[in-house]
């Protein structure tokens, strides 16, 4: 994925993100996992209905396939709690 369709993309932890806020902390924090997954699979399905458009726009079988795995892979992450991707609020420290 990094290679390419996040090319110099970078998804960082929970950890990583909490240890590097500066005089910052989070008060409250909020799972988008559910809601993603559900997002992935409509994208996949529309990309699906959409195909051959995109392939008369110059995308090869290859980036059909690429695209598709990403997609599926990327849902069935999010649903098996595998990946995850959080919404947090922010407030100073006192």
């Amino acid at each position: 994925m990094q290679k390419y369709i996040f090319p110099g993309g970078m998804l960082p932890s929970v950890r990583a993100v909490e240890e590097n806020l500066g005089n910052l902390r989070v008060v409250d924090r909020l799972s988008l996992r559910e809601d993603y997954a559900e997002t992935l699979r409509l994208w996949r399905e529309r990309y699906l209905e959409r195909v051959h458009a995109i392939g008369a726009l110059g995308f090869d079988e290859v980036f059909h396939r690429m695209w598709t795995l990403y997609l599926a892979y990327s849902e069935a992450g999010f649903r098996s709690r595998y990946l995850d991707v959080w919404q947090f609020t922010l407030g100073r420290e006192a």
